[in-house]
């Protein structure tokens, strides 16, 4: 399929971090303060997603640095760049990064910057939900469950909401989860040898980091990070009661057989 997309003028891509503990955890996932202060005060012009794992062996990244443990910010701004820089400040204040990659790269480069720490062939196996807010107790939960992955490979990954995407109204897209302050997905992965002992030990830490965090889930999920075995009742999730059921309204009318189901399906009604 191709896409075309509209015009962007600048994108931002973002710094590694030290990790070394549950307190320094808490402490780098504050930046000035704390991300929900960070993000409150940040324009909506700037996304950003906090990935929490090891270093991949990325060109970019010194060879004594690949497989550390590590915080990333990754951000993008879509404006000019001075705009940018100004709106970064407080995450560059900081502390001393790993490495510091922010800087102005075309949109379809960053939207790329990470496709090699994900290869197709490797497994994987998600978990998902959304935040109702990153309070200090959910920040301990991510900080003491992050790194306990037998696998290198295996991260998480916080992505801030808000912004333009909260204004449209609940019901006027399929798209739900508007209202969600950030969104968590789990990623448990290994290669294609490691089979066995290996993919049990990170599906089971992948489940049980969501489960850790239970207390601090909001309502929904992002469809697409489902895994094989979500159920119905989590693609009813990703929805909303509302809007699932005019989808499979719609569903019933151009789909009555239910042609179109390899995916996280919606039955006609």
């Amino acid at each position: 399929m191709a896409f075309q997309v509209g015009k962007a003028r600048t994108s931002h891509d973002g710094p590694w971090s030290r990790m070394r503990s549950s307190r320094v955890a808490s402490a780098q996932l504050s930046w000035p303060a704390c991300p929900r202060d960070f993000v409150s005060e940040a324009p909506n012009e700037l996304g950003t997603v906090i990935r929490l794992g090891t270093v991949p062996p990325l060109p970019v990244v010194p060879e004594e640095l690949h497989w550390r443990p590590a915080v990333a910010v990754a951000c993008c701004y879509a404006g000019p760049v001075e705009e940018g820089e100004r709106a970064l400040r407080p995450l560059r204040r900081l502390g001393t990064p790993l490495v510091d990659l922010l800087g102005p790269t075309p949109y379809a480069a960053f939207q790329g910057g990470l496709d090699d720490t994900a290869p197709h062939g490797w497994h994987y196996y998600w978990k998902a939900g959304s935040l109702t807010g990153l309070s200090d107790a959910a920040i301990s939960v991510i900080a003491d469950h992050a790194y306990r992955a037998g696998s290198p490979r295996s991260y998480s990954a916080v992505f801030h909401m808000g912004g333009a995407v909260a204004r449209v109204p609940r019901g006027a897209t399929a798209f739900a989860g508007r209202d969600a302050a950030f969104n968590i997905v789990i990623d448990g992965v290994w290669l294609p040898g490691e089979a066995g002992e290996r993919a049990a030990a990170e599906t089971a830490w992948t489940r049980q980091f969501l489960r850790a965090l239970g207390p601090h889930r909001g309502d929904g999920v992002y469809v697409n990070f489902l895994d094989r075995d979500d159920d119905t009742a989590r693609v009813r999730e990703a929805y909303g009661d509302d809007t699932y059921r005019r989808l499979a309204e719609i569903k019933a009318k151009y789909d009555p057989d239910n042609a179109f189901h390899h995916n996280k399906n919606i039955r006609p009604a």
